[in-house]
């Protein structure tokens, strides 16, 4: 007996437009094009599947095609680097996001509540009532960003490990790394101007973080830190060793942040600028994408995001 077919819902998308990232992660990517295409079949939803990456400008002139062609629903599937450049050409234009997380850490996709299952993601994706929320995100130059961006150990994390090292080894190759890059932690000289007030630090780690998640399940930075708010949080983190490291370790977990002296937490409610003597390379949302100074302007409620359904302590639209 044939598996019925349903009929497309009223509320679910005409028309789709997929960037699909086959080197996301640990991604079976046949595999998982397939599953996709037949799910939008199935529910007789138009879709267009785009190969990713694309040039940034290139990427922009496709989104700005597709809106102006009536396409309803932009989904990236694959990992936060892929999420995080689509949704640069998405900010203010009143399209929502989806997001079928393939890659190895799906960082943002796990602080919405988004299922890691496939099959359960396509479904969130394609709802017909699907839970839409506004997301903050911060400006560099020309780009938007929705996660995070940081300085110190974890640019030099992000260029240790090669997209080889994560397909074969996952999450595993960035904690084999991290490893290795603990070994030889530095404090930097770090000058810090945000909301009009200035000061400077030292520290092996500067990050300004737009979600709670720090990377590993299911420890978060604070529980203070929300993507809805309106705020970034800057993190100040002086570890010169190992047992400060164990230290940072520590205080998530117990959750006492505000009491650690390695940790130090302060708001940017309007922009944020980092200098330091000599230029550190910068990553922003798993990317290495420059080096210091740098300066973010903060973007309120500025990203539409289809979040999970069981996500409900944020602001909806």
């Amino acid at each position: 007996m044939s598996e019925r077919i349903p009929e497309r819902k009223m509320g679910q998308p005409r028309k789709a437009l997929l960037f699909f990232n086959p080197k996301s992660g640990r991604v079976r990517a046949e595999h998982h094009r397939d599953l996709i295409r037949n799910h939008f079949d199935a529910h007789k939803i138009d879709l267009e599947i785009i190969v990713f990456p694309k040039e940034f400008e290139t990427l922009g002139t496709i989104v700005d095609t597709a809106i102006s062609q009536g396409v309803d629903l932009f989904i990236a599937a694959g990992g936060d680097g892929t999420v995080s450049l689509l949704s640069t050409h998405l900010v203010g234009k009143e399209k929502s996001l989806g997001i079928l997380p393939l890659g190895t850490g799906n960082l943002l996709a796990k602080a919405l509540d988004i299922p890691q299952n496939i099959k359960e993601a396509l479904d969130l994706v394609t709802s017909a009532n699907p839970n839409k929320v506004n997301i903050d995100t911060f400006k560099m130059n020309e780009r938007y960003f929705v996660m995070n961006i940081s300085v110190g150990l974890s640019p030099k994390l992000m260029e240790s490990v090669d997209s080889e090292q994560k397909q074969h080894l996952g999450f595993f190759a960035y904690l084999i790394n991290f490893i290795k890059q603990i070994l030889g932690l530095q404090l930097y000289r770090v000058h810090i101007e945000h909301d009009h007030k200035k000061t400077t630090v030292m520290a092996s780690e500067i990050l300004i973080t737009n979600i709670s998640t720090a990377g590993v399940d299911p420890l978060i930075w604070s529980e203070d830190i929300s993507f809805t708010d309106g705020i970034l949080d800057l993190l100040i983190f002086r570890a010169a060793n190992i047992w400060d490291v164990l230290g940072v370790v520590k205080s998530i977990i117990i959750k006492k942040d505000e009491t650690n002296s390695v940790v130090k937490f302060m708001k940017v409610k309007e922009y944020c600028r980092i200098e330091t003597r000599s230029p550190l390379h910068t990553q922003a949302d798993g990317d290495v994408i420059g080096e210091t100074p740098f300066e973010i302007a903060v973007f309120p409620n500025s990203l539409s995001i289809i979040a999970g359904k069981n996500l409900t302590l944020i602001h909806k639209e």
